[in-house]
């Protein structure tokens, strides 16, 4: 186990010595994801162990935790998003394929020996952001349904109880 992360890695060499990284990224590292937060302060934990498959081929496993800021859609306010992704990668090179791919793996191709964790990390944690995050619970906003209407009662204010009325009367 590392003290403190590494920059670049060499994930294979990392599976055939069994390494187990555990340590924290900081999110300002991370440009891309940078660019989808409303604000980059805080970090990412990482808990990854490199081993070899049954058919010695490299694999990740393990689990990333971090606690993001993304925008609400709904009313436009910064909301903490807690990340909790669990980690299996099956490292492979480009002359490798993937149709023997273990069930509950995705594929990572290498383009050389050296990749940068914080890019692994940066890219699990871009996975695991909703297309479209939104509050429970909004703050702040005026034109959400009370907790108190369930589905089933009909809403006071319903404009077709005017017309079935005039129905009636005819």
């Amino acid at each position: 186990m590392f003290k403190e992360l590494p920059a670049f890695i060499d994930p294979k060499r990392l599976a055939f010595q069994g390494t187990h990284l555990k340590g924290v990224v900081a999110l300002t590292q991370m440009s891309l994801l940078g660019d989808m937060l409303c604000d980059i302060q805080g970090e990412a934990q990482i808990d990854w162990l490199f081993a070899l498959d049954d058919k010695h081929r490299p694999t990740i496993n393990g689990r990333v935790h971090a606690q993001i800021t993304l925008l609400c859609q709904r009313c436009l306010k910064p909301m903490l998003y807690p990340v909790d992704v669990q980690v299996a990668l099956l490292v492979l090179t480009e002359e490798q394929d993937y149709d023997d791919e273990p069930v509950g793996y995705e594929a990572i191709t290498l383009n050389g020996t050296q990749v940068s964790l914080v890019k692994l990390i940066e890219d699990e944690l871009i996975l695991a952001i909703p297309i479209m995050a939104k509050h429970t619970i909004c703050p702040s906003n005026d034109y959400q349904l009370d907790e108190n209407i369930s589905e089933n009662n009909n809403i006071i204010n319903n404009h077709f109880q005017v017309l079935s009325t005039l129905k009636k009367g005819h």
